[in-house]
């Protein structure tokens, strides 16, 4: 059904190009807009200085291709993008390109171009053959409170995320100035409409209060809260805390890295607690011989006094080899949380999220730009803005699988099966396989559609499950016209 969407909003788009085709500048702008649909979805890392964009881009990936720093480096916008081979481009503000020769990708040298002025270098492109870019590209945008966006204005970076399908969004926790800048980016009525590309990634969420053993549990209650924020509720409904340090260090542990932790793990537990009292003390110190401290200096940086904390943990209670720990350590970083979010959200309904960046686009031209006769495409995109139903099913999806909707468990599985969390088609949303006869898929969408337009008139239900409902009966509804369109 999103791909029904993405058709309609493709031929919006291709016919706005067709009224601008006297105006080279926007009809090249659109042009690319259109080449875009053929490309993997674009998701934006954004956030503030020093939120662990570059460590949770690894982390994502799965090897360490941005270079990360203790200091705020990155000046330029930098893609990540699959490619064959190892590659590197350099786009300068006036649309020229320069090849920079490289065999592999070393952060040192990317690092060194990312500190490069934004008015010398409009943006880096890394090109890497890793599987996980494969189905999506990742945009590394400067801090939000950076010099380079400074002086730039906040306006460039919105532009930035403005045309990015999606947004991974980092902070520590929410201040008001994320609250406001995720505002801003979606001021646009469309993006109002469908406030459905952001998620927001407590991103250091070991950090979060005292730190200690319960650092997450503490660190999901502070999410939840921000879940139940109506203001962040308009704009994102993932608030995920995730130990992004963790998760890039648990899926490129080495061999030697492993053997040290383990090393560590076989001292009495009064030594292992006076290490672990502190970061200075757990690198500095002069014992233990067997790890050096030169070795727990390297385990602090890569693992963080958490990580290493959990892995010590993870070997005395029986973890015995690297590809055990690793997958131990990547499930207490809750990075699998956040990449299921991101599939789930953003990978499986790319259809609808790309008919989303095509409408935002065309909105744009017709708003700059307007010219008499345009009151058709006008009307066209507003019929589709009101019809993009496929957008009010992400949306409660989401809700859904945070916990800001919640209905009985019977209705809770059978609303995810209808809005279309296993598949999009008819037979996948009413629970048949591809061998179902359409007499029988009729029945069935006519026994749901009655059992949900029951529930329109639960008096125990708020408003808020009022609207989840209405989005639900619509699903059912559009079901059932689709059986007799076929």
């Amino acid at each position: 059904m999103s791909a029904r969407l993405l058709e309609r909003a493709r031929a919006l788009l291709i016919r706005t190009m067709t009224f601008y085709r006297d105006d080279p500048r926007t009809s090249t702008w659109l042009r690319g807009r259109l080449e875009r649909l053929d490309q993997p979805l674009r998701i934006a890392v954004s956030g503030r200085v020093k939120s662990g964009k570059s460590t949770l881009i690894n982390a994502l990936v799965g090897e360490e291709l941005a270079p990360t720093d203790a200091e705020e480096r990155t000046q330029v916008n930098t893609f990540y993008q699959y490619g064959p081979e190892p590659k590197i481009l350099v786009h300068t503000p006036h649309g020229a390109v320069q090849n920079v020769p490289v065999t592999t990708l070393d952060t040192a040298t990317i690092r060194d171009l990312q500190r490069w002025r934004p008015d010398e270098v409009a943006r880096l492109v890394i090109e890497a053959p890793a599987p996980g870019l494969q189905a999506i590209t990742l945009i590394e945008t400067p801090g939000v409170a950076s010099s380079a966006v400074q002086e730039t204005g906040r306006s460039a970076l919105a532009q930035v995320l403005s045309e990015a399908d999606a947004v991974l969004y980092l902070t520590r926790h929410p201040h008001q100035t994320d609250i406001q800048f995720l505002q801003s980016v979606h001021e646009l009525q469309l993006a109002r409409a469908a406030p459905i590309n952001t998620i927001i990634a407590f991103s250091r969420a070991d950090e979060t209060g005292s730190g200690g053993v319960d650092v997450l549990d503490a660190a999901e209650r502070m999410a939840q809260r921000y879940r139940d924020d109506p203001t962040v509720r308009s704009f994102a409904q993932h608030v995920i805390p995730v130990v992004g340090l963790l998760g890039q260090a648990s899926q490129t542990m080495t061999a030697e890295e492993f053997n040290a932790l383990a090393g560590l793990a076989q001292l009495p537990q009064e030594i292992l607690d006076a290490l672990l009292l502190s970061a200075d003390r757990f690198a500095s110190s002069t014992a233990p011989e067997a790890v050096p401290a030169q070795v727990r200096a390297k385990l602090l940086e890569r693992f963080g006094r958490y990580g290493i904390a959990r892995a010590l943990m993870c070997l005395r209670d029986g973890v015995a080899d690297l590809k055990g720990l690793r997958s131990a350590l990547l499930e207490d970083s809750r990075l699998n949380d956040l990449q299921e979010a991101v599939f789930l959200q953003f990978v499986e309904r790319q259809d609808a999220l790309r008919a989303r960046s095509i409408l935002l686009a065309v909105d744009v031209v017709l708003r700059g730009n307007p010219r008499p006769g345009m009151q058709q495409l006008h009307g066209e995109f507003e019929h589709l803005l009101a019809n993009a139903h496929e957008w009010e099913e992400l949306r409660l999806l989401s809700s859904l699988a945070s916990g800001q909707i919640r209905f009985p468990r019977a209705l809770q599985s059978e609303a995810h099966r209808l809005l279309g969390a296993y598949g999009d088609d008819v037979r996948s949303r009413l629970g048949y396989d591809e061998n179902a006869l359409n007499p029988d898929l009729a029945d069935e969408a006519a026994a749901v559609l009655a059992r949900w337009r029951e529930e329109t008139v639960n008096p125990l239900h708020d408003r808020a499950h009022r609207e989840a409902v209405r989005t639900v009966v619509r699903s059912c509804e559009r079901l059932i016209a689709t059986q007799l369109r076929g």
